[in-house]
């Protein structure tokens, strides 16, 4: 494990595009977090992507808790005795035809972890990277005109649940809390819609004032550009934006 590389923290780490930043973190030999409810399925996962046992065992630090419990969210939040330097976050909640879905998840936390990060008092704040969708930006539309009966009836509840975690991100970036920043930055990814069965090396990107109109995009390849555009570069890279992804 190279001490030179940010540590860095998952949340929703089971979830498809999560789960390939965190893939690709531990295979370039990053030292994470994971945060899960139910750590077996994130081991079983990790696993089937070629993350060997002895890699899990050395670099990844498993933290089962309740997103909605602060005190559990604190330990997944510290790597060798600091606060880590990156937060991915994948929270979100999956429509379901036979149970009843939670479209609170991202709304309640989001929150959740920024006040844990504030009751840690690091030194130097975490850098807060959060994947949200496209369909809810106050720029130019992002989605093409086939796709906005879709995003704003069918997807209305797990869009509105984004869209308020999204003010939780903007919040916590301007406020100064004892004069100390929140979050030391931000990035909101907005990939278009997610599906399992294409990855393509071709993936577009945009910002909220310059959207990319497409149709979807491979969890995987939203993963990749999570580790390669917001994790290998601390951050910096699209700092203070919301980006778009779509092929």
């Amino acid at each position: 494990m190279s001490t030179s590389k940010p540590t860095v923290a998952f949340f929703g780490a089971t979830g498809g595009c999560t789960n390939a930043a965190l893939a690709l973190a531990l295979k370039n030999g990053y030292h994470c977090s994971a945060f899960v409810r139910t750590p077996a399925n994130l081991t079983k996962m990790l696993l089937a992507k070629g993350i060997s046992r002895e890699l899990i065992d050395s670099n990844l630090q498993i933290t089962q808790g309740d997103i909605k419990d602060v005190s559990t969210i604190k330990p997944a939040l510290i790597l060798d005795g600091r606060v880590v330097n990156i937060i991915i976050s994948g929270l979100g909640s999956t429509p379901s035809l036979t149970t009843k879905v939670d479209w609170n998840i991202c709304r309640v936390g989001i929150p959740n972890i920024i006040t844990a990060i504030t009751s840690l008092n690091a030194t130097t704040p975490p850098f807060l990277a959060v994947i949200s969708t496209t369909g809810i930006t106050k720029g130019p539309r992002d989605v093409p005109l086939p796709f906005v009966p879709l995003y704003h009836i069918a997807l209305a509840s797990p869009h509105e649940d984004k869209r308020l975690m999204e003010e939780a991100v903007l919040k916590a970036a301007s406020k100064l809390q004892n004069e100390q920043t929140l979050i030391s930055g931000y990035t909101i990814v907005r990939p278009s819609l997610l599906i399992d069965w294409r990855e393509d090396s071709k993936v577009r990107v945009g910002t909220e004032e310059k959207p990319i109109l497409g149709y979807t995009i491979s969890r995987q390849n939203v993963g990749r550009w999570i580790y390669e555009d917001v994790i290998t570069e601390g951050g910096s890279k699209w700092n203070g934006k919301a980006v778009t992804l779509t092929y």
